[in-house]
C-alpha cells in the first residue's frame, strides 16, 4: 500500500508541476533569473498553503507535527545546495522536475537530468562513508532545527510555536498572491 501511496502521489506531483509549467526549463530559468515569476508564485502558494494546512491538522488532532522528520542542519548540506543550485541554475530543471519534462519536447534533456539526479545519488551514497569519516557531517553542525519551536526536541530560530505555522503560511500566500506575474520592465 505504500509503494501505491508513493506512486499516486508522485504522478499528481508530476501532473502538477506540469500544469504548472515548473518542468519547462526555459519558465525555470526565466523564474531565476525573475523575468516570469508565475513558478515562484506557485511555489510560495503552496509553502504557504502546506504551513496552513499543517497547523489545522495539528490543531484538529489528524497529524502529529512531532512526527515528520527534520534533517540535521550541517557542512554537508550547505555544500549540498550550493551544488544543486548551481547546476538548477545552469540548466534550469533539477531531478525532480525532470521527471515531470521527460513527456514533453524537452525529453532528452531531461532524460539526461534524471540520469544525471540518480547518478549523483548513488556517487554520494557509495562516498557517504568518507565524507563522514572526513567529519563534513559533524562539521557546522547546527542539529535539526526548524523555524519555529514544534517540539521539545529540535532547536528553532524563533518561539512562536505552533502559531507560527499559519503566520507564515498566510503570509507567504499573500505575498503570493499579490505578486506581479512578471518583472515589471
Amino acid at each position: 500500500m505504500d509503494l501505491f501511496i508513493g506512486l499516486a502521489t508522485g504522478v499528481l506531483f508530476g501532473a502538477a508541476l506540469y500544469l504548472a509549467d515548473a518542468a519547462s526549463p526555459v519558465k525555470m530559468r526565466q523564474m531565476l533569473r525573475l523575468e516570469d515569476l508565475t513558478v515562484f508564485k506557485i511555489i510560495l502558494f503552496a509553502i504557504g498553503l502546506s504551513n496552513v494546512l499543517l497547523f489545522a491538522f495539528n490543531m484538529l488532532g489528524i497529524l502529529n507535527l512531532s512526527h515528520l522528520s527534520v534533517k540535521t542542519m550541517h557542512l554537508g548540506v550547505i555544500i549540498g545546495g550550493l551544488i544543486f543550485g548551481v547546476g538548477f541554475g545552469m540548466v534550469g530543471s533539477c531531478p525532480g522536475t525532470s521527471f515531470a519534462a521527460i513527456g514533453t519536447n524537452v525529453y532528452k534533456q531531461a532524460l539526461m537530468i534524471a540520469i544525471g539526479g540518480i547518478i549523483g545519488a548513488l556517487i554520494f551514497s557509495l562516498m557517504y562513508g568518507n565524507f563522514e569519516a572526513m567529519g563534513i557531517f559533524k562539521s557546522f553542525n547546527f542539529g535539526k532545527m526548524t523555524l519555529f519551536r514544534i517540539s521539545d526536541k529540535y532547536p528553532s530560530v524563533t518561539e512562536i510555536g505552533y502559531v507560527g505555522l499559519l503566520v507564515m503560511g498566510v503570509v507567504f500566500m499573500a505575498i503570493a498572491w499579490f505578486m506581479p506575474d512578471k518583472r515589471r520592465a
